[in-house]
């Protein structure tokens, strides 16, 4: 690990020159620092349009500033879990005593990076940071990563999402494959050994990989639009089989026809208990010991993002103490499955963009206890994807079956009609949804209508969710996450 460390440092001296930022960076700074602080005044999140500008201004702004990193730069990128994964490793990070940048607000393509460089940066282009960690946009992925040259990169899985963008899961393992075969030769790589698209990629860089993966049995699966896009080999197209499905395609595979199958995992995840407090307790076994870890996080989707967390720790050599102690301290990330309270009221936002997710969000709703109020909330903004088809690949048919589980039910945002013939056809009787365009409209008369005691679960697409959360502030509950630490 020295010799990476010298020779990170040695780029890290050469890239930056030890002298002062060329006139084209500086400019870019102080313009982007200007918009941060005009669209934060003006109550926006100053992620997109600061770091846009600056990057017409200088492009190479992102290589320049993250060479200044003396720890370099980690990166999150794949369908799910990116915002979540990265903010374990984040918290891992600062517990381990190191100064970390990172885009928590889940802004993550070449702009948002860009914007989170020049918030951490001085005027003089100093960078206020020993590492960043940077969760990245699929799409983005490849530019980005061959821009930021980071140190190591985390894939947390391939699932159908934005068909607009992206079309089928082979166009994203495209982009995957692009990126990595761009990494430096001292990176390592963080691949989740439960996706056969992921695992099957090839490596064409001298980077070290390692991999993560469940060993746990589990109930049947009771979700029927479980998203099983990947149902060939990814190497010569035969079915595969399955002994183990945990979601979707993720599991443990074998193709009868080339033989190709999942490799044994680095890390797994072996025990599971889950706490009624919302915590869950899990072993963990790594290639020299096993972990006993506490946290507080529930969802089987969750348990792969903090298996990738852990991975990409001790990838860097951080003890398992630390490892232990950050995690038990972790709290949801901005929007996924955040907790809120209002006047006796638990109020659960978890945001929502493709078919596995959802389901996988509707599962955890499920399995709380008790009588649940609900507002469904679906933009159709680029950032969320401007087809919602995939709406119809969700299983909300397992909410109808116990339809009187939920008093109030809202469709909200700009497709809220789409969203209420969805409900209507999963079973949902017509006069049981109400539809509520405006999102803080929506979330008052779902509050209204939720007495103390009870329990609301807010489901927002990516815009609706900062439209939503805003809203929340306004009313006292949480505060703008670039207020947040």
């Amino acid at each position: 690990m020295e010799a990476g460390n010298n020779q990170r440092q040695n780029q890290h001296n050469k890239a930056t020159g030890r002298r002062l930022p060329g006139l084209r960076l500086l400019g870019a700074l102080w313009i982007g620092k200007i918009l941060i602080t005009l669209t934060r005044r003006l109550g926006k999140g100053g992620t997109t349009l600061p770091g846009r500008v600056a990057l017409a201004v200088d492009p190479e702004l992102s290589f320049k500033l993250a060479a200044r990193l003396e720890r370099g730069t980690l990166m999150v990128t794949g369908t799910n879990g990116k915002t979540t994964t990265a903010s374990l490793i984040d918290g891992i990070l600062e517990k381990a005593g190191l100064k970390c940048i990172h885009n928590q607000s889940g802004s993550n393509m070449s702009w948002g990076v860009a914007s989170t460089l020049i918030e951490n940066s001085s005027l003089t282009g100093r960078i206020d940071g020993d590492m960043a960690v940077m969760e990245v946009d699929e799409g983005a992925f490849p530019g980005i990563a061959a821009a930021l040259q980071p140190r190591g990169v985390v894939v947390t899985n391939i699932f159908r999402d934005q068909l607009d963008r992206f079309g089928e899961i082979d166009s994203i393992q495209a982009l995957i494959k692009a990126g990595l075969d761009t990494l430096p030769p001292e990176s390592f790589q963080v691949i989740n050994a439960d996706d056969p698209s992921l695992a099957s990629l090839k490596k064409n860089t001298n980077a070290s990989r390692w991999t993560y993966g469940l060993d746990l049995e589990l109930p049947p699966d009771r979700f029927e639009n479980t998203g099983q896009d990947l149902k060939t080999c990814p190497v010569c197209f035969h079915k595969l089989d399955y002994t183990r499905i945990y979601f979707a395609h993720l599991g443990h595979y074998q193709c009868p026809g080339c033989n190709y199958r999942r490799p044994e995992p680095d890390v797994k995840l072996t025990d599971l208990k889950e706490g009624a407090s919302g915590t869950s307790r899990i072993r963990v076994s790594l290639p020299d010991q096993i972990l006993q870890l506490e946290v507080p996080l529930l969802g089987i989707y969750n348990l792969y993002n903090v298996l990738a967390a852990v991975t990409c720790a001790r990838a860097l050599d951080i003890s398992s103490q630390i490892i232990s102690s950050a995690l038990k301290e972790a709290t949801p990330s901005f929007g996924r499955m955040e907790r809120f309270e209002k006047e006796g009221r638990e109020i659960v936002m978890a945001l929502v963009k493709n078919p596995v997710g959802a389901n996988e969000v509707l599962r955890t709703v499920l399995n709380r206890t008790g009588q649940i109020n609900l507002v469904v909330a679906i933009n159709d903004r680029i950032a969320d994807g401007t087809d919602v088809s995939w709406l119809w690949d969700v299983d909300f048919e397992q909410l109808s079956a116990v339809k009187d589980r939920f008093p109030a039910v809202i469709a909200s945002g700009l497709r809220a009609w789409d969203m209420a013939v969805r409900f209507k056809y999963a079973g949902f009787e017509p006069g049981q949804v109400l539809v509520e365009e405006n999102t803080g409209r929506a979330i008052e008369r779902a509050l209204e209508q939720t007495a103390p005691g009870g329990r609301l679960f807010i489901l927002p697409t990516y815009t609706a969710m900062l439209e939503m959360r805003g809203h929340l502030n306004k009313m006292g509950l949480g505060s703008p996450y670039w207020e947040e630490s």
